[in-house]
């Protein structure tokens, strides 16, 4: 009887330690399981909030320029948001889209224009720079950049980057730049609307909406 009962004994706790194995295994599977859900949740979360979040800002007031009686382009000076690093702002990358009263126009982003330190704008096309002005104060910034573009009866965009020492189309930290709205045969008057929308190739687009002011004044308008 003494021999049976220490073999069943045995039996017994070779049982124990099998279902102890078992259940420290399926434990492990099921921690591995929830650290690799905690992961996904975590990069899901992290690209619903790129997603959502622009990739670009506002840097400063949005300026008409205006005849007297009409305002016939709009600048918005741009920069990176808090914790972009970089924004592609080429035209096959980035798309600028736009309301004026109510009309709508798609895809009216052309080119970018760059600016040097001695005051040089050049103008890039296809990689190659090509030099336009040399001395801002004897030349029109709109008239010299349609020598380029070419004159249109719809509104046209462009990019100037102020501050790129690569001189590319790529927008970093630290890094400025303006975007025209040219309205051609569509000028704004007293209490007009616009509406721009720079959509890049992640995040959110930027929407810049102003109405024009009652009493349009010759030259430069803070639209605020």
């Amino acid at each position: 009887m003494g021999k049976k009962r220490g073999i069943v004994g045995i039996e017994a706790a070779i049982v124990l330690i099998a279902f102890v194995i078992v259940a420290a295994a399926l434990a492990f599977v099921a921690l591995n399981m929830g650290l690799f859900t905690t992961q996904k949740a975590k990069e899901t979360i992290s690209q619903g909030l790129g997603e959502a979040s622009t990739a670009l800002e506002v840097d400063g007031y949005v300026v008409g320029i205006s005849t007297g009686t009409t305002v016939n382009t709009v600048s918005i000076p741009i920069r990176t948001s808090a914790g972009v690093s970089s924004v592609d702002l080429a035209p096959s990358r980035t798309s600028i889209d736009a309301i004026v009263g109510n009309q709508s126009f798609e895809n009216i982003y052309k080119a970018i224009f760059y600016v040097y330190p001695n005051g040089t704008l050049a103008y890039a096309n296809n990689g190659t720079l090509t030099n336009l002005i040399t001395d801002f104060s004897t030349h029109n910034l709109t008239a010299d950049i349609k020598s380029v573009l070419g004159n249109s009866s719809t509104p046209t965009a462009y990019v100037v980057i102020i501050q790129n020492v690569n001189y590319n189309s790529v927008l970093e930290t630290g890094e400025k730049a303006v975007v025209l709205i040219d309205l051609e045969n569509n000028a704004l008057g007293p209490y007009g609307q616009l509406s721009v929308e720079i959509r890049p190739p992640e995040g959110a687009p930027l929407t810049v909406e102003r109405n024009m002011p009652a009493n349009i004044p010759a030259g430069a308008v803070n639209l605020g």
